[in-house]
């Protein structure tokens, strides 16, 4: 019955999250619809019971996608991006597992293709967030007229990523940078000095 599904759409990549297998023909059906009274649209529609996963992969990479953005805003470039997103991705898996979420699921659409997308995407609210902030705008200002769900998702990330016991330096980075504890400056030098310090 479709009273006992929930359903879970993402921005990018768009995600539902079955509880019952008896409705796979009400999706087909949405499908169809799809198809036939939105042809111009080109989308691929993902199936996938794995709620809590989901909803982990969809809130926790936000503040990943302002670390992104910091990036950006400091002025590296693509290379320099790519690697802290890799990176960055490492994290997240890391992190949403810890809390119980099923690592496949975030190495998929709902964990790593969500979080590819709004950190590159110049669409992305979080991403755009995190440029600003490295050109001096404080959050209050940025948040005056949109909301930007990776900064107090930063704060919940370290409260479990304490609670689990991980260390995430991206995630750190990033809440440090929001709260003004680091500089800019020092949220390179302790990324770029990590390997060095093994």
């Amino acid at each position: 019955m479709i009273r006992s599904a929930f359903v879970s759409i993402h921005p990018y990549s768009i995600s539902f999250a079955l509880l019952s297998n008896s409705l796979f023909p009400t999706i087909f059906l949405l499908e169809y619809i799809f198809i036939t009274v939105l042809p111009w649209c080109y989308y691929t529609m993902t199936l996938n019971k794995t709620i809590p996963t989901t909803e982990l992969g969809g809130a926790l990479k936000n503040p990943l996608a302002v670390g992104a953005g910091m990036v950006s805003g400091m002025g590296f470039g693509t290379n320099t991006l790519s690697a802290i997103v890799t990176r960055a991705s490492t994290e997240l898996r890391q992190l949403c597992t810890a809390m119980g979420g099923n690592p496949r699921t975030i190495d998929g659409l709902a964990g790593m293709g969500d979080l590819m997308l709004t950190c590159f995407s110049s669409q992305s609210r979080n991403q755009r967030c995190g440029q600003r902030l490295m050109k001096g705008e404080t959050v209050e200002e940025i948040q005056k007229n949109c909301t930007v769900e990776g900064i107090a998702t930063a704060d919940v990330a370290i409260v479990y990523a304490d609670m689990c016991g991980l260390e995430l330096p991206i995630f750190r980075c990033v809440h440090s940078l929001i709260h003004k504890k680091i500089t800019p400056e020092q949220a390179v030098l302790d990324l770029m000095g990590r390997r060095s310090r093994k």
